[in-house]
């Protein structure tokens, strides 16, 4: 509301005359407070202060109408905030929603009485801003402001007073226009049976609010009154997700509810950083070795600057060799993949098979003899590399779906047991299923996947307008290789030629020489060279798939010779490492199942033997007897070997045995080995086991 006003604006208002002449006559004859009008045509005008009351009046109900036919919105919050202080601001936002709609309340019914009061005086604005908000006649935008500005709960009619408006008026002059916000109410002090409550619901096994009470019940000090579910309830649900979560959650899962640092990856040139992660695959294939059905591991190792998936591999189980596979891969440049090279940090989790001495040592690792500087992440800390878990699942997984073998965790569980014994079962009759990708389909498979990967755009990397829509798009990681070759980087070198990396990447292992010879799993390699090696550690660098012969280094890295397989007191024929592998694994295998069969007969004959370990009876050796009948047996059968020819693998001999079953049953006569070999099998735990699994595989398939 303006201050000074010019006759014209005042000609026709209460107790005013009707003409501008007259309105400046009586101005004279009363002496009105008054000064000379700035800007176009002159004249003077006159402060409020010396106008009739009725005048007044007249001009502050003007004011009223025309803000509330602008209807304007007085007490946003963008107005507030743009006309406080700095010190202001900063209480505000400080403020609880309530508070700040309660001062938001305030602040335009405060206003409203500071033009009261400098047209009226404080006693008759605070009056009149009363008796106004009483009968309701406030304006529009004001009267619903006076029930909130009590900061009282429920409607309960309350209005202004005279003690609240010079309440405000008091605390304003004091303190600023902050002051009008309510204060806080005070938090009371926790009840003492909080910190039991938190005890028992905060544990890794995530009890609910009723199984957590109960367990109050059995540390809760007697002088402390158990509390009822709602009170605990409310308790609860003020705390934070995170506060609530502490306990129940450890590790990876609980940092998942807390802020985290995103790495960033625009100053990175191509290989200077890669990153490695091994992944189950979530889809079952055909074994390469016996065809069985089983889930593979896949490495891959992706570029971080461009995201390009650079190499992959695929092993029976996460290993070194699996990890050093996908990173030769990534180093392997050819014409069917023009991209890769040596990274200059290889980042990857502490998996065994990432920090093998194969990989990391000093001495013989391929991580230092590539000039490839290994990093681990922190324990538990997986978002810490997420760049490659995100791949995983973006990935690998979508391209398992694609699958009919497919056993991820959204898979319908009764398709995938369907599909299960679908598959065992054309195995078991046709030694094949149609439904089970070969290894050979598998591969090719995994290619097409990383192909379209690396051909697809990437949501990390920067957009560019696609040169066949025109659309606007993000780069895919072979465009992003080709936009840093085009800017300049050399890329070739970081590449590696063919016969650098068949020298380079093949494993190696510290041996010593002993006369001119030196010991590789087992199996004894010898040069005449190596005489004036004696005694000394060498490189003994070897490939996985051929046992004939090594290659020995000097612990300068300089070749010094190939070293040719040798007889030795284990393997009279050379044994590459695979093989070894192989017969380390079987070994593992077989002794797991000999485990679950002996558990599968303790369940059958209904016993359960609890005894010190002392006391534990080898039946073995009790039965010495059994052991020599076995023997006997065994020699009987190989002395009165005919022309019948018995498998050599367990199925086989499974199967072999109920065809001589069914051959007795329809009274055929069987050789002297085929009785020998029926007596024989069947009291095999062999039997027992592919047994048990029939009968079981029969029961399914006629429910």
């Amino acid at each position: 509301m303006k201050k000074w006003y010019t006759a014209k604006e005042l000609a026709g208002l209460d107790d005013m005359p009707k003409s501008v002449s007259g309105v400046i006559r009586k101005a004279n004859s009363l002496k009105w407070k008054n000064q000379l009008r700035q800007g176009r045509g002159g004249g003077k005008e006159y402060h409020i202060s010396s106008l009739p009351e009725a005048t007044k009046d007249n001009l502050h109900r003007l004011a009223m109408d025309a803000d509330s036919e602008a209807n304007l919105p007085v007490t946003t919050p963008s107005k507030q905030l743009a006309n406080l202080e700095p010190k202001e601001l900063q209480n505000f936002t400080a403020l609880k929603g309530w508070q700040r709609d309660v001062f938001d309340a305030r602040l335009p019914l405060y206003n409203e009485f500071k033009r009261l009061k400098d047209l009226h005086g404080t006693t008759k604005a605070w009056k009149k801003l009363v008796t106004m908000a009483d009968t309701k006649t406030l304006p529009e935008h004001l009267q619903p402001l006076v029930q909130k500005a009590n900061a009282r709960r429920g409607n309960n009619g309350r209005t202004l007073s005279k003690s609240m408006i010079l309440g405000w008026d008091r605390v304003v002059k004091s303190h600023g226009i902050m002051a009008l916000a309510p204060t806080p109410i005070k938090s009371r002090n926790l009840p003492p049976w909080t910190q039991y409550f938190v005890k028992c619901y905060g544990t890794p096994d995530k009890p609910s609010i009723t199984q957590a009470m109960e367990r109050m019940t059995n540390i809760l000090p007697a002088n402390i009154p158990m509390p009822s579910y709602h009170q605990v309830y409310r308790f609860h649900t003020k705390r934070s997700r995170l506060d609530r979560e502490r306990g129940r959650r450890t590790g990876s899962e609980l940092k998942a509810l807390k802020g985290y640092r995103q790495r960033d990856t625009s100053n990175i040139l191509p290989m200077e950083i890669g990153t490695c992660d091994g992944h189950s695959y979530k889809a079952r294939v055909a074994h390469p070795v016996h065809g069985q059905p089983f889930k593979p591991e896949i490495c891959s190792v992706v570029d971080v600057a461009t995201r390009m998936l650079m190499g992959w591999s695929v092993g029976l189980a996460e290993s070194a060799v699996t990890v050093a596979g996908a990173l030769r891969h990534a180093a392997t440049v050819n014409a069917q993949k023009p991209y890769g090279g040596v990274f200059g940090i290889f980042y990857t989790d502490g998996g065994s098979g990432n920090k093998a001495k194969v990989n990391t040592d000093d001495f013989v690792g391929i991580f230092p003899r590539i000039g490839t500087t290994h990093k681990t992440g922190i324990p538990g800390n997986a978002q810490g590399r997420g760049l490659i878990e995100r791949l995983n699942s973006s990935v690998w997984i979508p391209a398992a779906k694609e699958l009919p073998t497919f056993v991820g965790k959204e898979m319908d569980s009764l398709t995938k047991r369907y599909m299960y014994l679908l598959v065992n079962r054309e195995i078991k009759n046709k030694g094949r299923s149609e439904h089970l990708p070969t290894w050979p389909q598998f591969l090719a498979h995994c290619q097409q996947v990383v192909d379209a990967y690396n051909h697809r755009p990437h949501s990390a990397l920067p957009k560019i307008n696609d040169p066949e829509t025109g659309r606007r798009r993000h780069m895919s990681p072979l465009e992003m290789w080709a936009w840093h070759i085009k800017q300049g980087w050399d890329h070739k070198a970081c590449q590696l030629s063919e016969q650098e990396i068949e020298i380079l990447f093949l494993p190696r292992m510290k041996c010593k020489v002993r006369r001119a010879s030196v010991k590789l799993f087992t199996n004894t390699y010898y040069n005449k060279i190596l005489e004036h090696y004696e005694g000394e550690n060498v490189q003994v660098a070897y490939d996985i798939h051929d046992g004939e012969k090594v290659q020995i280094w000097d612990a300068e890295g300089r070749m010094v010779c190939h070293a040719i397989f040798e007889q030795n007191k284990t393997s009279y024929f050379p044994r590459s490492f695979i093989d070894k592998a192989n017969d380390d694994r079987a070994k593992r295998r077989a002794q797991i199942k000999l485990d679950q069969l002996g558990e599968i007969e303790a369940e059958r004959r209904g016993i359960i033997d609890i005894a010190p370990e002392a006391q534990i009876i080898d039946i073995s050796a009790a039965s010495p007897k059994i052991q020599a009948d076995r023997q006997e047996l065994q020699l009987e059968m190989e002395k009165k070997a005919t022309t019948v020819e018995i498998p050599e693998d367990d199925k086989g001999k499974f199967t072999f045995w109920n065809k001589l079953d069914a051959r007795l049953s329809n009274g055929e006569s069987l050789a002297e080995r085929e009785v020998l070999f029926y007596e024989a099998y069947r009291n095999s735990a062999s039997y027992r086991a592919f047994k048990s699994v029939a009968d079981t595989l029969g029961q399914q398939h006629a429910k």
